[in-house]
């Protein structure tokens, strides 16, 4: 198999990323490592998480002027699928639709979400909505509304996301790549990974931006966790980090591409198509689920027994 994707490292300051005046530029630096790196056989170009932070709405993004480079590309590239993280809005109307839904002024409901996008020239934008947030940061509850400014400069949002109820996978016909758009945190959740290998995903693309943490054990850590995600589900794992590591991962969890932390980068590589599911990802956490019966079993007999003895 000749097929190879693109994985992007663009390597933008977390903490200056949202600057106003600073969206083009950061465009045009993600199409510009791209253009670099893909050749005829590439068939996906995954960027980070919140790579496209210019928030709208969801159904306006193919309007929005600063994205017009993007589907650009899609146009020239259009055998090539872009997978990337976005900042988006949605509109519920005067319904408050879901517990996140914040007012706007004019009376109606909406809610911002930490997203993943797919685009691919002559094909309907398709969206998957962050579902595993992070604590703090992403979801708070409202008692400790008052602490989210704070949460905010760690790359939250005020008030919360939304969410999307379930795992989705995005692909296209003539692709034959399978996403499964796992946004940061998520891929620290080996149950729920799984159910997008359910859904039939063949490669897991995993987005972040973990550069918050600046060149401290986290990113690395969780680079880790994206190494047990392809040994549970038997997936290739391409994944694009904000400011690294980014790497290519094989079924069996080694490292088979990698570019180090604070780097401007990419990586190309003929990743292969493996279908079918695990064990693991028909069960899930049975190890973990059984272990936690026999230890209140354990416990329950414990204290039944101490019991007992009191009562003689």
């Amino acid at each position: 198999m000749n097929d190879n994707i693109v994985i992007v490292q663009p390597n933008i300051d977390p903490y200056g990323k949202f600057n106003a005046g600073t969206g083009a530029e950061q465009i045009q630096l993600l199409l510009n490592l791209s253009k670099e790196a893909i050749d005829s056989n590439t068939k996906m170009v995954i960027w980070p998480e919140t790579a496209m932070s210019i928030a709208d709405w969801q159904s306006n993004i193919t309007n929005n002027l600063y994205y017009q480079p993007v589907f650009e590309f899609s146009r020239q590239y259009p055998s090539i699928s872009l997978v990337s993280g976005i900042e988006t809005f949605k509109n519920y109307g005067a319904e408050k639709a879901t517990a996140t839904a914040r007012a706007a002024g004019d009376g109606t409901y909406y809610d911002a979400f930490n997203a993943a996008v797919h685009i691919q020239n002559g094909q309907v934008l398709s969206f998957y909505n962050k579902s595993k947030l992070v604590p703090g940061v992403e979801s708070l509850p409202t008692f400790l509304n008052f602490l989210a400014p704070v949460f905010e400069q760690f790359g939250g949002t005020t008030g919360g996301y939304g969410r999307s109820e379930s795992a989705a996978t995005f692909a296209v016909t003539g692709n034959n790549y399978i996403a499964a758009p796992i946004i940061c945190y998520e891929s620290v959740y080996g149950e729920y990974v799984g159910e997008y290998v359910k859904k039939g995903a063949n490669i897991l693309t995993i987005m972040t931006n973990d550069g918050w943490w600046g060149n401290t054990p986290g990113h690395k850590q969780h680079l880790q966790y994206a190494r047990l995600r392809a040994i549970e589900t038997r997936k290739w794992v391409a994944r694009s980090a904000n400011t690294g590591i980014s790497a290519v991962i094989d079924p069996v969890g080694t490292i088979r591409s990698s570019q180090p932390w604070n780097k401007m980068s990419t990586i190309k590589y003929p990743v292969p198509i493996i279908s079918g599911e695990t064990f693991y990802v028909r069960w899930g956490d049975y190890l973990y689920k059984l272990a936690s019966l026999i230890s209140i079993l354990l416990l329950a007999w414990k204290i039944k027994d101490r019991f007992t003895k009191n009562k003689q």
